[in-house]
């Protein structure tokens, strides 16, 4: 009976005093190393690169969380696009109804402020007319009663000038939605239509 050569890797490595060796089995702290493979006619194999250190092991943990999260944030954004087109689509079936219906709220809210603008009018006139009868009064009764229909008229007035400035803050958050929704319209559903 014939004997076969038997196949062995080759092990080269450099300790740390700089001594080459070569085995067929590998440096015992080879794992923490690089390894070069040899084959039995002294022809480099492969190269065993050296496992992560546990920084890399780390670093590489943290870059496969931020690719992640990237990737998360991306679908997220896609989903969001896609719900606000199909939002802006049942809404509006073209650029002009915007602008119409931007033309509605404008005119029904500034109709309101244009009210209480003429209420308010009303009001700082009573407020003059009963000032005037205050100072001419010479009853103390009278002047009592003037006084407090004068503090009811100050905060009839303070009330006007809030709804009107709730109403002016309404008209501009209105303004700014349809503003956004004409900007989405373009670029997602009409490429600037309209």
């Amino acid at each position: 009976m014939l004997a076969l050569p038997a196949h062995a890797d080759i092990y080269r490595w450099v300790d740390d005093g700089g001594t080459v060796h070569y085995s067929n089995t590998p440096q015992p702290e080879a794992s923490q190393r690089e390894r070069r493979v040899f084959d039995s006619h002294g022809l480099m194999r492969e190269i065993i690169p050296a496992p992560p250190t546990a920084e890399e092991r780390e670093q590489a943990r943290a870059e496969q969380e931020r690719a992640q999260q990237e990737l998360e944030a991306a679908r997220q954004a896609r989903a969001d696009r896609v719900a606000r087109e199909r939002q802006l689509r049942q809404a509006y079936e073209n650029l002009d109804e915007i602008e119409e219906l931007r033309a509605r709220r404008e005119a029904a809210i500034g109709g309101d402020i244009a009210r209480s603008e003429a209420q308010e009018i009303t009001l700082l006139r009573e407020r003059e007319r009963i000032r005037r009868q205050y100072e001419s009064s010479e009853s103390a009764s009278a002047r009592a009663r003037f006084e407090v229909q004068l503090e009811d008229l100050e905060v009839r007035i303070d009330r006007e000038r809030a709804y009107r400035r709730g109403q002016e803050d309404r008209l501009a958050a209105i303004q700014q939605r349809l503003d956004l929704d004409r900007e989405d319209y373009q670029r997602l559903v009409g490429n600037g239509e309209g």
